[in-house]
């Protein structure tokens, strides 16, 4: 019996709710293939992920980007301003 690596496609709504998937790792397989995979399984739909940015491990990434072994996909929803830039801005309100 072969044990099987996975990857793990995480998303947080904005009202905390999390989804999580986890897909079997292979060669060769992009972020791009992952997406399409999650469409098929009605995990999200086509449309809400058109909207959505990714990333691996707090670093953005592209639909042509090759997953890595035990990589955590994160889907991100599209921020006005990083989470360094709301902290100084909460900052400064504040003061």
């Amino acid at each position: 019996m072969k044990n099987h690596s996975y990857i793990e496609v995480v998303y947080i709504s904005s009202n905390n709710k999390i989804i999580t998937n986890n897909i079997v790792f292979s060669k060769n397989l992009t972020l791009e293939l992952v997406l399409n995979d999650l469409v098929e399984k009605s995990i999200f739909s086509k449309e809400f992920l058109s909207k959505k940015i990714f990333g691996c491990y707090g670093e953005i990434i592209s639909l042509s980007y090759i997953i890595k072994e035990n990589d955590r996909i994160e889907i991100l929803d599209e921020l006005k301003m990083s989470p360094n830039e709301k902290r100084k801005h909460n900052f400064k309100r504040n003061y």
